[in-house]
């Protein structure tokens, strides 16, 4: 018996020991909303009240999701056998996995990400009839754009059939402005029609679709309704926040006709309001379900009361459009007794340079004061990813370690440029820029002057440079290691081009890094954080070869092209937890 209710304040208790109905958590950040959660999900396995596989627990991120699925299994005596424990995608992926011809879906439908939905897109552009959006130049831009309002489009659930019989019901004026603008939302309707049917063409679905198609299931098969309605006896939603019409229509159809609905909430943690979520789904879920218990944690856990107080006097900045101020409840957060008292301080300087400055400069004074403090104990938060690139040029002077937790941007590290640089190579001997850049790998260690009179030679010749480096020997004064090392490299291009053409790219990458020693160069080096880099670069190649019926390089550099011009920059995968010793620099989001 894990539940501990001594541990918990008065509001946490009267929220886990919540029997039947809708309950609405209002919780602060920091104030225990997780531990609430999780609590409540193990009490109602221990009280009988039902089994672990008649909970359904879903919320934003796939790391969430672990994370309370483990504290759950911590906290039960025994093992359970089917918890669904969640994120909505995975939850609607799970569910039309197991109904998908119920729906005229095929079972082994792929999921896209915003990227694959672009590349599909711009495969099969002459199937878009378009004119008032017809692309002149290059249509990057126009194809992300229309995605991007399909995917609006989703998140309020309307289908392309709605879309379409809005478009026919729009009356022609007689004004140039309103024709043309008909002519708009008409051409944009069958886009969107056009966009679905590429889709199910190739057995594919968005992440829109997943919730979009899930409802559809549910409301035009009653039966596997009541079937998952009957399995799901209690429905726990965490970030409700967060959730879009779409995503709160499908937990309200599905916690029917019992209404055994919990939903932790805070409209001021809102980080998707520009994806269609807002706190008008909070006082939706208040008329809705008008006899719902609501519950509010402002005991706070984690700061203390001047930095509480601070950030309450900001946030109130954003009213009237804040849920206290809407429906009167207190917000403001309260610190315990022995949180004592933190310090605020403001830098303010002339210009980004100086303030920059002024940053590595406070880190360095608390180094020096605190001699406990190390820099896993700093994070430098900023807007967004160029806004980072200041402060990392910075810490790289100072020879601080530092770590960028960027959500992308794999494509652009040094160690994925060596490898793209590789392949491109493989693909096209003659592509100056990637010579350039695999001569200059640092464990070859061919000297700057001699890679300077090879390019020199090459300008002066009208030669490509790979060209330049079979006519080595007529190029003045190169040394005879660099010599060695091109011979070295000449015949590794050679060798890798004939496994190219036989093997898939997987294969081709494993051999390059074991073959020119570049592996083990990183391994000696300690370069643990590449090594990393190389590993999801390598689970990259891996999707695609499992995706395609032709894994071959140059399909693969087919889509990466494609796949930069589209302006992807690479998911990284990373957990600040993990990890040496480094300052962490990184988005507020």
């Amino acid at each position: 018996m894990v539940l501990d209710l001594l541990k918990l304040n008065k509001e946490q208790k009267e929220a886990v020991l919540h029997d039947k109905g809708a309950l609405l958590i209002v919780a602060g950040a920091g104030t225990g909303k997780t531990t609430v959660i999780t609590q409540r999900i193990i009490n109602l396995i221990e009280k009988g009240l039902a089994k672990p596989e008649e909970i359904l627990a879903v919320t934003f991120t796939e790391k969430a999701a672990a994370e309370m699925e483990e504290r759950v299994d911590r906290g039960l005596d025994f093992g359970y056998v089917d918890l669904w424990i969640s994120t909505f995608h995975a939850f609607c992926e799970r569910v039309l996995r197991e109904n998908a011809l119920d729906i005229g879906l095929p079972t082994d439908f792929k999921i896209l990400d915003n990227t694959a939905g672009w590349l599909l897109a711009r495969q099969n552009l002459d199937k878009f009839d378009l004119d008032y959006y017809k692309a002149l130049g290059n249509p990057t831009k126009f194809i992300q754009a229309l995605i991007s309002h399909f995917s609006h489009c989703k998140d309020q659930e309307v289908y392309p059939e709605n879309y379409l019989k809005y478009a026919n019901l729009l009356k022609k004026g007689t004004d140039e402005a309103e024709i043309e603008d008909i002519k708009r939302v008409k051409e944009v309707s069958k886009a969107y029609e056009t966009y679905q049917k590429i889709l199910l063409e190739n057995s594919a679905l968005d992440f829109g679709d997943l919730i979009n198609y899930c409802l559809k299931l549910f409301k035009k098969r009653p039966l596997i309704l009541k079937k998952y309605r009957e399995r799901f006896k209690y429905i726990l939603v965490d970030e409700f926040q967060d959730t879009n019409w779409s995503q709160y229509e499908l937990i309200k159809l599905l916690a029917e006709p019992n209404n055994n609905l919990t939903v932790c909430a805070d409209d001021d943690q809102a980080i998707y309001r520009w994806r269609g979520a807002s706190f008008s789904n909070i006082i939706k879920f208040q008329e809705d379900y008008p006899k719902a218990k609501q519950i509010s944690l402002i005991n706070n856990y984690r700061s203390t009361q001047n930095i509480l107080d601070q950030s309450y006097n900001f946030i109130k900045q954003n009213d009237p459009d804040r849920l206290e101020f809407r429906i009167k409840i207190n917000k403001k957060l309260v610190a315990s007794p022995a949180a004592g008292v933190g310090i605020i301080e403001h830098i303010h300087t002339k210009n980004l340079d100086q303030e920059v400055g002024q940053v590595i400069k406070k880190i360095l004074e608390i180094i020096k004061k605190d001699k406990a403090a190390t820099y896993n104990d700093f994070a430098i938060l900023v807007r967004a990813n160029d806004s980072a690139i200041p402060f990392i040029k910075a810490l790289e002077r100072a020879n601080l370690p530092y770590q960028f937790l960027a959500s992308r941007g794999l494509y652009s590290k040094p160690v994925i440029l060596d490898i793209i640089s590789y392949f491109k190579l493989l693909d096209n001997y003659h592509e100056g820029t990637a010579v350039y850049r695999i001569l200059s790998l640092p464990f070859l260690e061919i000297a700057d002057a001699d890679i300077a009179s090879i390019t020199q030679y090459s300008h002066k010749k009208t030669r490509s440079l790979f060209d330049a480096l079979h006519e080595l020997q007529l190029i003045p004064n190169i040394s005879p290691k660099t010599q060695e090392k091109v011979v070295f490299l000449l015949d590794l291009i050679k060798n890798h081009s004939t496994l190219a053409r036989q093997k898939n790219v997987s294969e081709v990458l494993v051999s390059f890094l074991e073959d020119s020693g570049y592996l083990k160069f990183l391994i000696h080096e300690n370069q643990e954080d590449k090594i990393d880099l190389l590993n999801q670069f390598y689970k990259k190649v891996k999707n695609f070869e499992e995706a395609t019926i032709e894994p071959t390089l140059k399909k693969f550099m087919e889509e990466m092209n494609l796949e930069l011009e589209s302006g992807e920059e690479g998911k990284l995968e990373f957990d600040p937890e993990q990890g040496p010793d480094m300052i962490k620099v990184m988005t507020i989001h």
